[in-house]
Parts: structure tokens; C-alpha cells; sequence
């Protein structure tokens, strides 16, 4: 064998190999994509202080109801629902099945099992849903979504809160508790 042939040989196994490493690599990230579940955790609870935001007067709803809602992007068509109710300490866990990339999916407040705090929060500056990212294209290895915490308004403040706005160095007309 001359020596051009052997330096052609080993090129030869070199791509060859090279042509494997590409096929494997391709074949593990549409395995990715393949992910056709997806689990969504969050926590609702009663906003006793009409803070808009969590507390230590807070306190977690169990029973109370939640839904996940998928919209595609485009034509606002919706693609999923899933409901849901809180665990005896507030957390609740639905189970979302196939990939949402196109989709705009949100959790949402259904009905709360106390019935002084029913009031879901639609001001501008109140969050009444939860966005999430439901697809695997997103840079997220795990296949569970966290929510952000959503919460029910108690119809009037508690009047502990007092003592909550004092420590939060908070005046009352600092909260809007209309």
C-alpha cells in the first residue's frame, strides 16, 4: 500500500466516524423533542391583606380549583385545557401532555373554597393568571414547569394586616385594597 492510500484510508475512517458522532448527536436531540409530558406545580392562596403579593398573614387554599389554558399563538384557537385542585397545602400539580411551543399557556384562577376570599384580582397591576412555557425548545432540561404563586382577594383586609403593613414599612394608602 502506498503512502497516499494509507493517508486516504485513515481520511476515510475519520469521516466515517465523524458521519456516526453527526447521526448520534442528531438522533439524541430530536429524542428531545419527543417529550410528550409535561408536569405544572404552583401554589394558590387567600391574600388576606389585599397586598397583591404573598405575606405572613397569607394563607394557602386547599380545594380550591385551577386551570391550565393553551392558546395558539396565531389563531387564539385553544389547544389544551387541564384542571386542577390544591392539595390540603395550597399546591397543586397537573400533568400537560405534548409539546406547547406555538401555544400561549396560562394558569388561571377557577374557584376558591373560602367564601370570604373569592375576589380573583383583573386590576393591572394584579397577576389573575400564570404564565408558563410548555415545550421542550426552550432551554429547560427538567420536564416540570413551576407558576408563579396566584391568589384569591379576601373581601375585606384582615386587622392584623396592621401589623404586617408596619413591619413592611408599608402605609395602607400604599396598597390598593379597593
Amino acid at each position: 500500500m502506498t503512502k497516499s492510500s494509507e493517508i486516504i484510508l485513515i481520511v476515510s475512517v475519520v469521516c466515517l466516524f465523524s458521519l456516526f458522532g453527526v447521526i448520534h448527536a442528531e438522533s439524541e436531540a430530536s429524542s428531545d423533542h419527543s417529550q410528550t409530558h409535561f408536569k405544572v406545580d404552583g401554589k394558590v392562596y387567600c391574600d388576606v391583606c389585599r397586598t397583591q403579593f404573598e405575606n405572613r398573614l397569607s394563607k394557602p387554599l386547599s380545594g380550591a380549583e385551577v386551570q391550565l389554558q393553551c392558546k395558539n399563538q396565531t389563531t387564539d384557537a385553544i389547544t389544551a385545557t387541564v384542571d386542577g385542585k390544591t392539595d390540603e397545602h395550597g399546591f397543586y400539580e397537573l400533568l400537560v401532555e405534548r409539546d406547547h411551543e406555538d401555544d400561549i399557556c396560562e394558569m388561571m384562577l377557577k374557584k376558591s373554597p373560602m367564601d370570604d376570599c373569592t375576589e380573583i384580582p383583573h386590576e393591572s397591576n394584579a397577576q389573575e393568571s400564570a404564565r408558563i412555557t410548555i415545550t421542550n425548545n426552550n432551554g429547560i432540561a427538567d420536564s416540570t414547569r413551576h407558576a408563579n404563586p396566584l391568589f384569591f382577594l379576601k373581601k375585606e383586609a384582615s386587622p392584623e394586616c396592621d401589623e404586617v403593613f408596619k413591619e413592611l414599612e408599608l402605609l395602607p394608602e400604599d396598597i390598593s385594597q379597593s
